[in-house]
C-alpha cells in the first residue's frame, strides 16, 4: 500500500479485488473475475467466507481514514455498510433546514431510484420506515446521517459489528477531513485577503508599521520603507530607532505606544515629520491603534506621506480630525482630548462632559429638509463656539448630538450653568437660509463630572443624564447622580428578567373579572400578564413593563398574552363558557408590521370567536395614530374583535381624538372611581365622562371599584361594567366565579 490516499473511484477497485481475492483463496477453481463480478462457475451468486468480526471493524476504520475526500468516505461507509448485511443503506445531507427540511442523497447502495444527488423531504424519509437513522457526528448540524433498511446480518451468517461502531469510526474520518478542508479553505481566504490589504494599501498610497510589546521590534512594511528609502535588508528596528527619525517635536502621539491599553479604540489621525534615509524630512499623516486592550497588545499604525506642500497636509489635517458638515472636532479628535483631560484630573480639577441633543431634529428634516437640518447644523456649532468657556473642546458625534467638554471643573453648579447658558443660547430664534420667519430651536443636556474612570465611563454617566432631560419633557438639563445609575441598574435587571422569561416561559396570566352592574353577573375578565422570576417570585406590570416598553420586548410579550388568551378562550368555548376576554395591547405591538397577519392567523388556526376579545390601547396610542397602527386596528376590528380606551383619564383625557378611530368601551381610570362618594367633583367627572361616551355608543367600564357604595353610584349613573377588588382580585382561570358575583371587601 502506497500510504497516499485513496479515491472513491480506487477505493471501490480495490475493494472489489479484495473480495475476489478472498473468494478465490476459499476455492482456487473459481475465476478470479468471476468472483469480483460476483458470479460463481455455475451462474449463482458467489459465496463469501465468514467474516471476522476484529477484523472488519480494522479494515473499516483503515479504509475511512484512507479516503481523500468526502466523498470517497461517503461511498466506502454506505459499502461497509451493504457489506455488513443491511439491504438498503442511504447517506443523507440536510440541503434545507425549513419547516419541510430537505434532504441530499450523497451515496446509496441497494436502491435503484435514489442515486446520489436525489433528494427527498424529512417526511418522505420517514414514511420509507428505515430501520435505523444514524447520525455520523451526533448533535453536528452539517454531519450528514445513514438510513439503513434490513437486519444486519452479515454475509456468511456471521453478525456484523454494531451500525452505531461503523458509524462512529465513519464519524471520526468525517470530521478530520472536514476540519483539514476547513483549515485549506481559512488559508486561502487568509491569503486572499492579504493580498487584496497589500494591494489596496498599495493604490492607496499608504504605509504600514506595527509594534509588538513581546519583542521591542517595529515592523515597517515595503511600502513604508520604500517612503523611507530604506533598504529591503536593513533589519526593522526597536521602538526607540523608530522613534528617533520622527521629529522631537512630533512624537507626542507615539507616547501611547507603551500602554496601548489606555488608549483602546482608534486614535484621531497625526501628522508627523520623519527623517528618511538620505536624511531629508518628510510629513506623514498617521494613525495607531492596539488591536486589543491588553498590555501585551499589538499598536498597528498607518502612514500617507503628505510631504507635497504644508498647505494640503493641513488640509488633510483638518479633514481627518473635524466633523466635516460642523468644522467642530469629531469623535476620534474628542477620545484623545477627553483621555489626555481625565489623566490629569483630580477631584479638585475634574472634567466636565455635556451631552447636548437637538429636541425634535428628526421632525426638522421630515418636515422642512435636509438641507435645512444641515444649515441649522452649522448655527448650532456656531453659538455653541460662542458659548464654551475658554480651553473647552466642542465636538459633533454625529446626527443632532453635540458634545462640550470641559477640563478643570471642580464644582458641578458650574457645569450646570454653563450648559443651561448654552440651552439659553441655542433657544434664540435664529435664521435659516429658505425659511421666511426666524427658527426656534430647543435643546437637552446631560452632565457629567468625573475625575477617575475612563472617557467611557464618563460618557455613560453623560448619557444617562441626557435621557433623564428627554424623559422630563426636553428643553432642560439633568446632571448625573447615584440615583441614575440605580436606575439604570434597575432598568438592566429588569430587561434581564424579561428576556429570562420570554425564554424559560416565566410570564404567567391571571385574570380580574369584569361584571354586568345590573345583574351583578360575571360577563368579562381580563388577562393581567405577571412574571414568575425565580428569586424574586411572582412580579407585577409596574415592576417590568415600561422597561419592555423601552427596549421593544412589550412586543413578544403582547405576543405571548394573546396566545395565552385565545388558548384560554378555545377552553372556555369547550366548555360552554361564553365569557369574553378583555386584553392591553400597546403602541408598539400595533405598530409591528406582523402583528395584525398574526393576529388573524392566530384566531383563525385556534377557532378562537374575534368577538369575544375586548383590545384595550392607551390614549397615548391614539395621539400618536400611524399609518401601521391603523391598521393593526382596523385588523382587530376585522376579525369582531371590538377594541376600547383603557385609563380614560391618566393622558390627555380629551375625546376629541375618538373621531381618529371608531371605539367600542371605555374604560374610567381609578382615580376618578376612588373618590366616590367623598367628592362632588369626582361624580360629576364621572357622570360627565358615561354621558360622553354612551353618546359615542361606546360601553362604559369602571376600573378601580372596591366599594358597594362605589359600584350603587356608578349603576345609578348608568355606568355598563366593573372590575375591582369588590368583586374579585386576579386570579387563575379556574378560580374565576360564575353566575352572579357575592360582592367581596377590598
Amino acid at each position: 500500500m502506497s500510504g497516499l490516499p485513496a479515491s472513491s473511484a480506487t477505493l471501490r477497485a480495490r475493494r472489489a479485488r479484495e473480495r475476489a481475492a478472498a473468494a478465490v483463496a476459499e476455492d482456487p477453481s473459481r475465476d478470479v473475475e468471476d468472483v469480483r463480478l460476483g458470479v460463481d462457475l455455475s451462474g449463482s451468486a458467489a459465496a463469501v467466507p465468514p467474516v471476522d468480526l476484529g477484523a472488519a471493524v480494522l479494515r473499516a476504520q483503515r479504509r475511512f481514514t484512507e479516503c481523500s475526500d468526502v466523498t470517497a468516505l461517503a461511498e466506502e461507509l454506505v459499502a461497509e455498510v451493504h457489506d455488513a448485511g443491511y439491504a438498503r443503506v442511504l447517506l443523507l445531507e440536510t440541503v434545507a433546514r425549513s419547516r419541510h427540511r430537505e434532504l441530499e442523497v450523497i451515496a446509496a447502495e441497494g436502491d435503484l431510484l435514489l442515486v446520489p444527488g436525489s433528494r427527498l423531504a424529512g417526511a418522505d424519509l420517514t414514511r420509507m420506515c428505515p430501520s435505523a437513522v444514524v447520525e455520523l457526528v451526533p448533535g453536528h448540524p452539517r454531519a450528514p446521517r445513514l438510513a439503513v433498511w434490513g437486519g444486519g446480518e452479515g454475509v456468511g451468517g456471521a453478525r456484523f459489528p454494531r451500525l452505531e461502531v461503523l458509524t462512529a469510526s465513519a464519524g471520526a474520518a468525517w470530521r478530520a477531513l472536514v476540519a483539514t478542508a476547513d483549515a485549506a479553505r481559512a488559508d486561502r481566504e487568509s491569503a486572499g485577503a492579504r493580498l487584496l490589504l497589500s494591494g489596496a494599501l498599495r493604490l492607496a498610497g499608504l504605509g504600514s508599521w506595527s509594534w509588538n510589546p513581546a519583542s521591542g521590534v517595529v515592523t515597517l512594511d515595503d511600502r513604508l520603507r520604500e517612503m523611507l528609502g530604506l533598504p529591503a535588508a536593513e533589519p526593522d528596528p526597536d521602538l526607540e530607532t523608530w522613534r528617533s527619525r520622527i521629529h522631537p517635536d512630533d512624537r507626542g502621539p507615539f507616547t501611547g505606544v507603551e500602554d496601548p491599553a489606555a488608549h483602546a479604540g482608534t486614535s484621531a489621525p497625526y501628522p508627523f515629520r520623519v527623517a528618511s534615509a538620505d536624511g531629508t524630512e518628510r510629513t506623514f499623516l498617521g494613525m495607531s491603534v492596539p488591536l486589543s486592550t491588553t498590555s501585551t497588545s499589538v499598536v498597528q499604525g498607518l502612514v500617507l506621506d503628505v510631504s507635497a506642500g504644508e498647505k494640503s497636509t493641513g488640509e488633510l489635517v483638518r479633514l481627518a480630525q473635524c466633523d466635516s458638515l460642523t468644522g467642530l472636532a469629531n469623535r476620534s479628535v474628542l477620545d484623545v482630548r477627553l483621555a489626555e483631560a481625565l489623566e490629569r484630573a483630580t477631584p479638585q480639577d475634574a472634567v466636565a462632559l455635556v451631552l447636548l441633543d437637538l429636541d425634535r431634529f428628526k421632525l426638522v428634516n421630515d418636515t422642512l429638509g435636509h438641507q435645512i437640518g444641515d444649515a441649522l447644523l452649522r448655527q448650532v456649532a456656531v453659538r455653541l463656539e460662542d458659548a464654551a468657556p475658554p480651553g473647552a473642546v466642542l465636538a459633533r458625534l454625529g446626527g443632532d448630538e453635540f458634545v462640550v467638554m470641559v477640563p478643570g471643573v471642580s464644582r458641578v453648579e458650574a457645569a450646570s450653568i454653563m450648559a443651561r447658558d448654552v440651552l439659553r443660547r441655542l433657544r434664540t430664534p435664529m435664521l435659516l437660509p429658505g425659511l421666511p420667519e426666524p427658527f426656534v430651536c430647543t435643546s437637552s443636556a446631560g452632565i457629567a463630572i468625573g475625575h477617575d474612570g475612563t472617557a467611557d465611563d464618563l460618557f455613560r454617566s453623560a448619557d444617562m443624564a441626557l435621557y433623564r432631560a428627554k424623559d422630563g419633557g426636553r428643553d432642560r438639563v439633568a446632571v448625573y447622580d447615584s440615583a441614575m445609575r440605580e436606575e439604570a441598574q434597575a432598568r438592566h435587571v429588569a430587561e434581564h428578567r424579561v428576556r429570562r422569561a420570554l425564554r424559560t416561559d416565566g410570564l404567567r396570566v391571571v385574570w380580574q373579572p369584569i361584571v354586568d352592574l345590573r345583574s351583578s353577573e360575571l360577563v368579562a375578565a381580563e388577562a393581567l400578564v405577571r412574571l414568575d422570576d425565580p428569586v424574586e417570585g411572582i412580579l407585577e406590570p409596574k415592576h417590568f413593563v415600561d422597561t419592555a416598553e423601552d427596549t421593544g420586548l412589550i412586543v413578544d410579550v403582547d405576543t405571548w398574552v394573546l396566545g395565552e388568551v385565545l388558548r384560554q378562550l378555545r377552553e372556555w368555548r369547550r366548555d360552554g363558557v361564553g365569557l369574553q376576554v378583555s386584553f392591553n395591547v400597546s403602541g408598539k405591538t400595533l405598530e409591528h408590521p406582523a402583528f395584525a397577519h398574526r393576529l388573524a392567523h392566530s384566531v383563525e388556526s385556534t377557532g378562537a370567536s374575534g368577538s369575544s376579545l375586548l383590545a384595550e390601547v392607551t390614549e397615548r396610542t391614539l395621539i400618536d395614530l400611524s399609518t401601521s397602527t391603523r391598521a393593526s386596528l382596523g385588523e382587530l376590528r376585522s376579525i369582531g374583535a371590538r377594541v376600547g380606551l383603557d385609563d380614560f383619564g391618566t393622558g390627555y383625557s380629551s375625546l376629541s381624538y375618538l373621531d381618529k378611530f371608531p371605539l367600542s368601551f371605555l374604560k374610567i381610570d381609578m382615580s376618578f372611581v376612588r373618590p366616590l362618594g367623598s367628592s362632588d367633583r369626582a361624580e360629576a367627572v364621572v357622570r360627565a365622562l358615561i354621558s360622553l361616551a354612551h353618546a359615542h355608543g361606546m360601553v362604559v367600564t369602571a376600573e378601580g371599584v372596591e366599594t358597594e357604595l362605589q359600584a350603587k353610584m356608578l349603576r345609578d349613573m348608568g355606568c355598563d361594567r366593573a372590575q375591582g377588588w369588590l368583586f374579585g382580585r386576579p386570579v387563575e382561570a379556574h378560580r374565576l366565579p360564575s353566575g352572579p358575583i357575592a360582592l367581596s371587601r377590598p
